[in-house]
């Protein structure tokens, strides 16, 4: 201990030059356990002890600073002599310089004959190239040109908070949320992994200050290689949030990273190592985190936020609750029946949560409306599981907007529905669903100068989602605005050549437009990948009789009851095709058989172009009013 008290009186002199520590190359973990942060190697000075022999975080990597250990979301990377040693050094001065001067002191002493430039620069390189950083675009290491290095980045201890960057960060008004990556080497974890990510979304999502983008858009880069900022630029917005989930038995280790766009500022970064039976606390402590690194730059207006709202303290039904959500989102009649069974799990295992009785209701709404079950079987379970959801949590806007759309393709109470839309986005102002269903409904009302702004905004939260662009399209149609219709129907074709929807809406846009050859290929494309679902028929068939290919139009009608004679059809078809054929008696005895039932696709009654030929019937215009339509047609 003389030796410690010889560094402690020495220390007393501001700025003083130790000599006396010991040979060159005596092990820096010698000098930790005294006490001692070692700056050069017969060069220190005293900081408390506490501080010494901690792995330091930064970003989505750890730095033991007493074996010289450096892991990147759990993994070791390779990094060892000066490079390492470089490392220790900043880290132990976050955001001072480190002059080249004291660099050559630490790792080329006077007694050393090395090309020093060389050397140094070359060590830097490889330290950089460890960590991904470059001196161009610094989100670690900054050169002072000519003077020495900085360390820029949040850097904190365990149990510390991070430090801030010394770099200026831009007002953040925009995040994108990336899909983790799966690193448990396990598959049948994607639920897991795709459900954190979703919901720390959802949880952002309810900060009015706030662009959030949506699940769809942000999923489209799920297992491809993450560059936040080429992202972030391609996105427009102006931060990312990365992660990357590993499991070690019944422990999961979640590295998460924040970098602002525009200067590649990494402005929070850190790993979570959670057991797995405490999913549940996860995403709330990300979503809490994360939220308070952007407090200042949202100018208080985060506060609503405060904690996030935990749904289910049972972790097994939370799980069943992401496989459900995970299986909802692919949109298949496969998915929506699963989707079913594991939402029906959580409830069984906590009867309470507003969650899955809303993700229920969304799962029966699609069933009703991909006519994989008749409305009177499936509309019912929806209206009863989202009035449930509402029972537990009126504050939920997931059960609000599933309300909303029973009451609108269901019910057809068009003011009911209109409210719960609204009353979901006040809830969450970032809920693309909620602006999709009240375009859809404010179209179905003919109140076209509202709905194209209601899709345009969801267009904007969601700028990657076919689905969302599609409906984009289908609104321009229904408003008559077929050029724009065309337009955005072949933007969607762009990213998936052959998706039926966008090619259903081509086809319908150009016979409109009288351009009935290119009418034809698409809605025969859409004939193609429609998987039997009757509208495609049912549209091909129309195009055949207003263009008097009657036989051919008959032939459609015969796939078109094929399909009936198997299982449920919306009559709404059978009177699209034979308004094409000119048959007035037969399409609007079909529309009365969709009232009697309760068809979903009625809800396009007042403003589908393609029953324009049926609007002076008297008996139209009965039925329209009886569906709760003005007496005519809104976009006649």
């Amino acid at each position: 201990m003389l030796l410690h008290q010889k560094i402690i009186r020495n220390y007393d002199r501001p700025g003083a030059v130790l000599y006396s520590l010991g040979r060159r190359g005596e092990s820096s973990v010698y000098w930790a356990q005294l006490g001692v942060r070692i700056l050069l190697p017969g060069m220190c000075r005293m900081v408390p002890s506490t501080l010494l022999g901690a792995v330091v975080r930064f970003g989505v990597f750890e730095f033991d600073l007493k074996s010289g250990e450096l892991l990147k979301q759990g993994r070791r990377v390779r990094l060892s002599g000066q490079p390492a040693e470089i490392l220790a050094l900043l880290l132990r001065r976050p955001g001072e310089l480190v002059t080249r001067e004291e660099l050559q002191q630490a790792l080329w002493p006077a007694d050393t004959h090395v090309n020093f430039e060389q050397s140094l620069n070359a060590a830097v390189k490889r330290l950089r190239h460890a960590l991904g950083d470059s001196p161009e675009k610094a989100l670690f290491i900054e050169t002072m040109a000519r003077r020495g290095y900085r360390f820029i980045a949040p850097a904190s201890a365990p149990g510390q908070s991070a430090l801030p960057s010394t770099q200026p960060v831009h007002a953040v008004n925009s995040i994108a949320v990336l899909p983790f990556e799966n690193a448990t080497a396990d598959p049948d974890a994607d639920y897991l992994v795709d459900g954190l990510a979703e919901a720390i979304i959802n949880a952002l999502s309810r900060l009015p200050a706030l662009r959030v983008l949506a699940r769809s858009t942000v999923f489209r880069y799920r297992g491809k290689p993450v560059d936040c900022r080429a992202i972030g630029r391609k996105l427009s917005v102006s931060a990312v949030l990365s992660g990357r989930v590993s499991q070690r038995g019944d422990e999961l280790m979640i590295g998460t990273e924040l970098v602002e766009v525009q200067s590649g500022c990494l402005i929070w970064g850190e790993q979570f190592s959670r057991k797995l039976s405490d999913v549940l606390l996860i995403e709330a402590e990300l979503s809490a985190k994360i939220s308070e690194k952007l407090r200042s730059e949202l100018a208080g207006k985060a506060n609503a936020f405060g904690t996030a709202r935990q749904h289910t303290q049972n972790t097994e039904a939370y799980q069943d609750y992401l496989k459900g959500r995970y299986h909802w989102n692919r949109m298949s009649a496969e998915g929506l029946q699963k989707s079913i069974d594991y939402f029906e799990h959580a409830l069984r295992k906590d009867p309470g949560f507003a969650l899955a009785h809303a993700g229920l209701a969304d799962s029966y709404c699609l069933l009703g409306f991909f006519d994989l079950l008749p409305p009177a079987e499936a509309m019912p379970k929806a209206k009863e599981s989202a009035m449930r959801a509402l029972e537990i949590d009126g504050d939920l806007a997931e059960a609000h907007a599933s309300l909303a759309n029973v009451l609108k393709v269901y019910d057809r109470d068009w003011l009911a529905a209109e409210r719960r839309y609204q009353q979901a986005l006040q809830l969450n102002p970032n809920y693309v669903h909620a602006y999709r269903g009240y375009a859809a409904l404010l179209a179905a009302t003919g109140r076209f100068s509202e709905s194209i702004p209601q899709i345009r905004h969801a267009n904007e939260l969601d700028p990657l989602s076919i689905v969302v662009s599609m409906e984009m399209a289908w609104n321009f149609f229904i408003a008559r605005d077929y050029d724009h219709a065309i337009e955005q129907a072949l933007r969607v074709t762009h990213f998936e050549q052959e998706f039926p929807s966008a090619q259903f809406i081509l086809g319908l846009a150009c016979e409109q437009k009288g351009r009935f050859e290119e009418a034809r290929a698409a809605l025969e494309r859409t004939f193609a990948g429609s998987h039997g679902h009757a509208s495609a028929p049912a549209s091909l068939g129309h195009l055949f009789g207003v263009t008097g290919q009657t036989e051919e139009a008959l032939r459609m009608l015969d796939q078109l009851n094929g399909l009936a004679s198997r299982g449920y059809v919306a009559p709404f078809w059978h009177s699209i095709l034979y308004a094409g054929l000119g048959d007035a008696d037969a399409a609007i005895g079909h529309l009365e058989r969709s009232y009697a039932q309760s068809d979903v696709w009625l809800v396009w009654l007042n403003t589908d172009p393609r029953l324009d030929s049926l609007r002076a019937d008297a008996r139209f215009q009965r039925l329209l009013r009886r569906v709760g339509f003005g007496a005519q047609a809104a976009g006649a």
